[in-house]
This record gives C-alpha cells, sequence and structure tokens, in this order.
C-alpha cells in the first residue's frame, strides 16, 4: 500500500539532515588547503616513474610542477591549468557566467593539466593531476590523511586528446539552482549555481527493492537494510520539478531503482509522466518482468517506449559472472521478443569488467545488429567502483573508454580514430532544431570524458555503416553550430536558413560510400527520427534507416574523479532531497545513501 508524502518525512529530530549537511562539510574541509600557490604534494617522476614530493607553483603566468626526485634530479612540468588561473573559453560566443553568476571555468584540452578530484577513502575534495604514461592517460592525487593515489582514466591517449577537443559552447546552467549561492561542487547538491547543463534525461528511483542481487550494483539494491520507496505523490512532486527546470524543461524521463517495475504503482507512474509532457519514458530494468507478455504490453499503453535492459553479454555465462541468477539469459530473450511484439524499443546496457566480461563486447554489437527491429542503442559502461577496492584489483578490473573504442572497433570494423567521437560532438543538431523551429531542444552539453563511441547506419543485409563514412561528422557539425549561432543572434529562422541548412546535409554526405539504399532525403529523414517518434517510430519507421547507437557512458567514481565533469552532467537525478548528477548521487562523494536514508518508509 502507498504512503503519504508526510509519512515519509525524515525522523522527528531531523538528524538525517543534520548528517546530510555535516558530510557536506567533511568532504570541502581540504578544499582551503589548495587555494593558494605554492602547493605541496607527491606525484609520479615523469622519468624514473617513482612516486616523490612535489610541489605545484608559479612561474611567471604558468602553473609548473616540480619534481624532488632523489635518483633523477630537480625536473618540472608545466600543467595546463583552471584552478588558479583565469580563463576564458576558446569558443567564440561561450557565456563566461552561469545564469546564477558562478564564473564557468572552460574545458581544458590539453595534457599534463590539474584537477579537482576526490579522495577515494573520505571524500574529501584535493587536488590532483591528469598526465600521460605509457600512451595512456592517468591520475593521480595526494589527500593531506590517506596519502597517494593513482588510477588510469585513458587507455589510449590519441583518442582522449581527440574527444577533448570536440565541445562547443558551454551551457549557462539552471535558471533556478536548489542551492542558495553559486556552491561549491560537489559539496553543495543539489543543484548548486556552478552547475552548467540541463538533463538529456533525467532519473528518479522508483524503489530500491530489487528481484535480483547483483554483485556489480552501484545502488546497492536490496542489501542496504531498509526500503526506499516514494509513494506515487512524491514521485509526482519529482516529475514536476523536472518540467519546471529552466530554460529547457526536461522531456526524458528514465525510471531507475532498485527494479522499478516491482513498484506498485508502477504502471500508474509511467501514464502520469506521459500526461505531464515527457515525450520520452524509458524504464532501466534487468528485464524479468517484462519477461512477462502481458505486463509488457500494459507498459507500453501506460506510455513507455524504450527499455533500458541490463545486459552483460550473449549468453548465460556472462550474466552468472556478473548478475550471479539463474537462467537470466532465457528471461532477456523473453523480454526482447515482448518489445518486439510491442513496439518498445531497447538500449542494451553492459556493465563491462576488464578480465570479467570485456570478451563480450564485440559479441553484443553483433546480437544488436541482428536484432535491429527492436535495438536501437548499446550503452556500454565501464564498471564504477564505489567503496574501497585493493590497487592491484583496481589495476586489473579498470575498464576505460578507450578499451571499449578499440573493442568496438575490432567487432565492427569501424576505426576509433576516424569513426568515434564523444557525445558533446552533437550539440549543434539540438542548437539547430531549436532555432529553426523555435522549441527548447535537449543538448547533450556534457564533459567530452564522459560518453564516447558512434552511430551506425545499418543495411537490409545487416552490414554496419559508421556514420563517419557517410557524412562529414567533423564539417558539418562545425558549419551546423555556426548556421545556428546566426539565427540565435538574429533572433527567427529565414527561409535562406532552411537552404544553407539543406546545402550543409548535401555538402557532407558522401553518396559514394552510402550503404544501399540510403538517399540523403532518407538520411536526414532518419536523424529526424532519432529525435521525434512520429517519425522514428511505427509507419513513420518505414521512411527511415535503421541506426544503432554504439556509445560508452564511463561514470566516475572516487579513483577518477573529476569535478568539471560532474558540473556539466546531463543524467540527473530527481529526489526527495533535491535534484543530482548521477556522478554526485550514485558514484563519488555518493549522496544516494543520505537521501535513502532520510526518507526511509520502514527497515528490512
Amino acid at each position: 500500500m502507498s504512503q503519504s508524502v508526510e509519512e515519509m518525512q525524515p525522523p522527528a529530530d531531523n538528524r538525517a539532515v543534520e548528517s546530510c549537511d555535516d558530510f557536506r562539510q567533511r568532504i570541502r574541509r581540504f578544499r582551503r588547503l589548495h587555494l593558494q600557490l605554492p602547493l605541496c604534494t607527491r606525484a609520479t617522476c615523469p622519468t624514473c616513474g617513482e612516486v616523490v614530493d612535489a610541489q605545484f607553483t608559479r612561474v611567471g603566468d604558468q602553473v609548473v610542477l616540480k619534481f624532488g626526485c632523489d635518483t633523477c634530479g630537480p625536473r618540472s612540468e608545466v600543467h595546463h591549468d583552471r584552478i588558479w588561473s583565469d580563463g576564458r573559453s576558446d569558443v567564440p560566443g561561450s557565456p563566461e557566467t552561469t545564469f546564477s553568476g558562478a564564473a564557468i571555468k572552460p574545458v581544458l584540452r590539453r595534457l599534463p593539466r590539474t584537477v579537482e578530484t576526490l579522495c577515494p577513502e573520505c571524500s574529501s575534495i584535493i587536488l590532483g593531476r591528469y598526465f600521460v604514461q605509457d600512451g595512456k592517460v592517468m591520475i593521480e592525487k595526494h589527500c593531506p590523511e590517506h596519502g597517494h593515489f593513482i588510477d588510469c582514466v585513458n587507455s589510449d591517449a590519441l583518442l582522449y586528446s581527440k574527444a577533448a577537443w570536440w565541445s562547443f559552447e558551454e551551457a549557462p546552467g539552471q535558471k533556478y539552482p536548489q542551492t542558495i549561492g553559486t556552491g561549491n561542487c560537489p559539496s553543495d547538491c543539489g543543484l548548486c549555481g556552478q552547475h552548467l547543463s540541463s538533463p538529456c534525461l533525467a532519473q528518479i528511483d522508483l524503489t530500491n527493492r530489487c528481484n535480483m542481487r547483483c554483485p556489480v550494483c552501484f545502488a546497492n539494491a536490496g542489501v542496504t537494510g531498509r526500503v526506499f520507496e516514494p509513494p506515487y505523490e512524491e514521485i509526482v512532486r519529482q516529475l514536476q520539478v523536472l518540467r519546471d527546470l529552466r530554460p529547457t524543461p526536461c522531456t526524458a524521463i528514465q525510471f531507475t531503482g532498485g527494479e522499478p517495475t516491482v513498484h506498485p504503482d508502477f504502471l500508474k507512474i509511467v501514464s502520469t509522466a506521459r500526461d505531464m509532457g515527457f515525450s520520452h519514458i524509458q524504464i532501466a530494468t534487468n528485464g524479468l518482468t517484462l519477461a512477462n507478455e502481458d505486463f509488457a504490453r500494459r507498459c507500453i499503453e501506460a506510455g513507455l517506449h524504450t527499455i533500458y535492459m541490463q545486459f552483460d553479454g550473449v549468453g548465460d555465462e556472462p550474466h552468472r559472472l556478473t548478475r550471479n541468477y539463474p537462467n537470466l539469459w532465457s528471461k532477456k530473450v523473453a523480454a526482447i521478443e515482448n518489445c518486439r511484439k510491442t513496439g518498445m524499443k531497447i538500449c542494451l546496457v553492459p556493465t563491462i569488467l576488464k578480465g570479467v566480461n570485456d570478451n563480450q563486447v564485440g559479441e553484443i554489437f553483433k546480437f544488436a545488429v541482428k536484432n535491429i527491429d527492436v535495438i536501437s542503442a548499446i550503452s556500454y559502461q565501464p564498471v564504477s567502483f564505489t567503496g574501497r577496492i585493493d590497487p592491484g584489483e583496481l589495476k586489473a578490473r579498470r575498464y576505460t573508454l578507450g578499451d571499449l573504442a578499440h573493442g568496438i572497433a575490432e567487432a565492427s570494423g569501424a576505426s576509433p580514430l576516424q569513426d568515434m567521437f564523444p557525445l558533446s560532438v552533437v550539440v549543434p543538431l539540438s542548437q539547430i532544431l531549436e532555432a529553426l523551429t523555435g522549441k527548447p531542444k535537449i543538448r547533450p552539453s556534457c564533459h567530452p570524458d564522459c560518453a564516447f563511441g558512434t552511430y551506425f547506419l545499418i543495411s537490409p543485409d545487416g552490414k554496419a555503416y559508421p556514420f563517419p563514412r557517410v557524412i562529414d561528422v567533423e564539417g558539418m557539425f562545425s558549419e551546423m553550430n555556426q548556421i545556428a549561432r546566426r539565427i540565435t543572434l538574429r533572433g527567427r529562422a529565414t527561409k535562406l536558413d532552411m537552404w544553407r541548412t539543406w546545402r550543409m546535409f548535401k555538402r557532407h554526405f558522401n553518396e559514394k560510400q552510402a550503404p544501399p539504399g540510403l538517399t540523403l532525403k532518407r538520411f536526414i529523414r532518419s536523424l529526424q527520427g532519432l529525435v521525434d517518434k512520429n517519425i522514428g517510430r511505427g509507419e513513420g519507421q518505414k521512411q527511415t534507416y535503421h541506426t544503432l547507437l554504439c556509445a560508452g557512458m564511463h561514470f566516475q567514481d572516487r579513483y577518477n574523479y573529476d569535478v568539471e565533469r560532474v558540473k556539466r552532467c546531463v543524467i540527473l537525478y530527481s529526489t526527495p532531497k533535491g535534484v543530482f548528477p548521477f556522478c554526485a548521487y550514485n558514484c563519488g562523494p555518493e549522496y544516494r545513501p543520505l537521501v535513502e536514508a532520510a526518507w526511509r518508509t520502514e527497515s528490512t
């Protein structure tokens, strides 16, 4: 039975609220230590590779790290910096402050560079640095209490550097942040005035109950000793918070958990979200309940569009290793078939651990291509390590977007360097649609480190063609951004703008490399179908070309955390205690346990 909002309130003496405030104070307790230079730290000597005493200092206008290595003698490296250095965006027209007046620190594109990060032991905000070692991008940091830590951010420094250059104008954040003042990220969630992006896909946890017990669950669903299951009325309030966001109301919602379908009001919540104006509704699910055809049909009748389905490989063995649930593969197959029958689309969501199921990256891709009529995307998720992990185990299991890019390439024939881009490269598509239609569009203005991959066009004979072979991605999106900027400055679109947009597509479309049956007109219609269900689904889908998004989104953890990434997060959680970026709620600082403790309904 659902409980009222009043019954969901924290215990009477507000201890949960106080503990959250104490937590915020604790994680920013060292921040004042790196407000001024010089700053003593520990760092890896660039010559011998040993961890030695080091010091950040200023030499003229540059921030320099000086190494005090007993073996190699003094060494110095200039670091690109936004912590102690002023700087403006290198993109014309990019705002310098958020709507709340907080200064925007532009994305740093070169290495080595300084970074505000977190201590893996205590979550405190500390200073770190990104640097290249043996062709990999590494992060290292030194906590005043817990010492030195090092981790791999990306196994391919060249791919990392390419991605760094493919972001456009900064977003100015939210007009009405929920935290007073400009805030200190990530200790003042959520959202504070420093947050830059609007949600591409918002999340609401319906419950922490689950019908599985996955050993890799970042939510620790079902094992916390308490039930977190907000009633229908509270979920509606959280939905309204998302619809009230400005400058862009949220239009895409994902219900998560736990297993969201076990909430007693699940179908009612889905239909309410549809009636409130959410144009895209999906659920993050293990697929067990959708193996029932009757339930799947009730889901689509309620307004569910997409299944974001846990999928760690093809066959029983990969799921045994990551999920430890009997006969899970047959349930996955049944759920996929029911989605095919009902017209819902599926995004496969594999959690990838090196040495466990990374050999499944290619198999998952091939499975998606064979089932392209019902599977529209693969969102690979390199594992995020919550809590503590042994340094040796961290090194052995860390799987990065660079690893993933090469795994996808091996299966598909794509070139990581030529065919793959960060998600932020498609921001101009949102900008030009908004400029041409006059309607707000969600834009994936996340940090270029967050997500990396490509779209594929899938021909009728089952062959995958990377988008960048068919369209000049770099030229098209750069020109698209210029056209959108001109329209925005003028305040209206003209027929000439429409003609220029058409010419842009024609100029950058490579007809000779296009798969069979793909004309320029059909290609443009397929792009429209990615953002408009009236075109991309049902009868309209017959006039488009099958596309498959194949990308990885690497959620952060305390070992590889970058505060500038979380400021730009586009996957936001609406909760009873505010709106939180994904990498503040589930990992890094981990606000989830505080929210769930404050809003628990009962003990188990």
